[in-house]
């Protein structure tokens, strides 16, 4: 029996799987406030609460432009999440993605231009458990653009650690990325 081409087999380009070598690879956490002890507090106005103090180390890993994290959540000491996006603090229940949806493990922010939204990733190099992840391309960033993928790693100084740990930006290091869009996911076509 003669091996089929995908043409002959009737197979959507959408089916199979893209992969490609040169992927710069960061990771991005939410911070918890009690993991911070500085004695200095920065104030922010919360859209529908007002004015409320935090610490300032909390806040500026939350939202730092500088460092080019232009939005961002943070979970505060009072259980409830701080976030920073369209120019203003927001209030809320959980972490969201650029889709309103609450973060994930497997979250990952991508350009959609590269990868469009909801598909399956892999990246092989990553280590430890992140090599063997499914991630879902469910995020954007403001500082993600082509090939240049960021992984959410959780919550807390575990998760921190574990940012660095996935990142790969160094032109010696970059990884190669595997994803299926979704329509193959979810079998539509």
């Amino acid at each position: 029996m003669s091996k089929k081409s995908k043409a002959e087999m009737n197979v959507s380009p959408a089916d199979t799987m893209h992969c490609s070598e040169g992927w710069r690879i960061t990771g991005y956490f939410t911070p918890i406030e009690t993991d911070y002890m500085s004695e200095d507090k920065t104030e922010v106005d919360i859209v529908g609460v007002g004015k409320m103090s935090f610490d300032s180390e909390f806040v500026r890993t939350v939202f730092d432009e500088d460092l080019g994290y232009g939005e961002g959540w943070g979970k505060t000491r009072f259980g409830w999440y701080l976030g920073n996006y369209n120019g203003h603090w927001h209030k809320s229940d959980a972490a969201f993605d650029a889709n309103n949806s609450p973060l994930k493990p497997n979250s990952i922010a991508v350009d959609n231009s590269v990868i469009p939204n909801d598909s399956n990733v892999t990246i092989p190099g990553l280590p430890d458990e992140y090599g063997k992840e499914n991630f879902v391309s469910n995020d954007v960033g403001v500082t993600v653009h082509g090939k240049h993928i960021d992984v959410y790693t959780g919550e807390g100084k575990d998760a921190e650690r574990a940012m660095y740990r996935v990142t790969f930006e160094d032109d010696n290091d970059l990884q190669e990325v595997c994803f299926q869009p979704p329509e193959a996911v979810s079998g539509k076509q």
